[in-house]
């Protein structure tokens, strides 16, 4: 009698290793998903060592909101992903001292690298915050920089960005490393600025530059080794991080825009400086470029983005598509 052949059985799968598993998804809800499958994906995943990996494997992490509103009301966090991966409002929140002195208020001026800055004038006082982890650090302004009767009817700002550039700012946490923090002072078509380093917790130099005009400043944008705010005008204040000086760069000739609400400095692919226009219902983009002299200078790209049929007709005016 003949017996009948089982098909021979497959080898089990081997397990994930660490390799597959800096696989996963970028998505918040993925490493939990996962390391609640077994105790030795849980004990992977939460190693500070794979989680140092993880980041470095995805690059550049994913946006997980944005605090929007006036800068004198509560600064609002607004998450963007949807759920499960959608972070609470509450994980965000940036508890500051109030008062009820008017000027007694904290302006958010900006973010960078998991850290956001408020600038109370009244206080004479820049919190340099992790929003995810709640942990803050106060610096005193500088004193060559602040008058103490005037102080609080300059227009102030800030920027921060982490001096540790491991792994493109993507180590997870920021505040813990060195960091250096920028504060600008305008006032009478002046303005001053300071630069901090959290490693000797002392103030640089006072730098300055002429401005045209009363800067109507936003949030900065990290070009090269330069930061970059757009003034009143459309002329953009530049702090040059390597030689630690102020300078101003003055529009696009051709452009005849004279509302600051219609243009905006972006970040171009390589890294560099530009600057989009609002003409009608067309963006025209601007790049900072050096010719064959070593001439540097606004070059204007013949790619525009067209905006029609992309916003509602009583949505389309200038001041309402440059502020979504």
């Amino acid at each position: 009698m003949s017996r009948r052949r089982h098909p021979p059985s497959l080898a089990p799968a081997a397990p994930l290793d660490d390799e597959d598993l800096l696989r996963l998804h970028q998505q918040p809800s993925s490493l939990a998903r996962a390391s609640s499958v077994c105790t030795r994906w849980r004990g992977i995943l939460s190693d500070p060592q794979f989680l140092k990996r993880f980041r470095k494997h995805h690059g550049k992490p994913l946006l997980l909101g944005f605090f929007a509103g006036p800068v004198f009301r509560d600064h609002v966090f607004t998450p963007v992903p949807d759920s499960p991966d959608r972070i609470l409002v509450a994980r965000f929140s940036m508890t500051m001292p109030q008062s009820h002195n008017p000027f007694d208020r904290w302006d958010l001026v900006g973010c960078r690298h998991g850290l956001a800055v408020l600038i109370n004038k009244c206080r004479k006082e820049v919190v340099v915050s992790d929003p995810l982890t709640g942990r803050q650090q106060c610096v005193r302004f500088p004193p060559g920089l602040c008058d103490a009767l005037w102080g609080i009817f300059c227009d102030w700002h800030g920027a921060v960005l982490c001096a540790d550039g491991e792994d493109g700012h993507v180590h997870g946490d920021c505040l813990s490393s060195p960091f250096k923090l920028i504060l600008i002072r305008n006032e009478d078509m002046r303005t001053f600025g300071s630069l901090y380093d959290s490693v000797s917790r002392v103030w640089g130099n006072i730098f300055s530059a002429t401005t045209n005009s009363i800067c109507s400043i936003r949030s900065s944008i990290l070009a090269g080794n330069a930061l970059c705010w757009l003034i009143s005008g459309g002329a953009v204040l530049v702090f040059d991080l390597e030689m630690q000086n102020l300078s101003v760069i003055e529009k696009p000739a051709e452009n005849h825009v004279i509302t600051s609400w219609c243009l905006q400095l972006v970040w171009m692919e390589d890294g560099g400086l530009g600057l989009a226009v609002l003409s009608e219902l067309t963006v025209q983009l601007w790049v900072r470029k050096s010719n064959h002299d070593g001439f540097v200078g606004w070059v204007l790209l013949q790619k525009t983005i067209p905006l029609e049929g992309m916003f509602k007709r009583r949505m389309c005016s200038d001041r309402t598509l440059c502020g979504v």
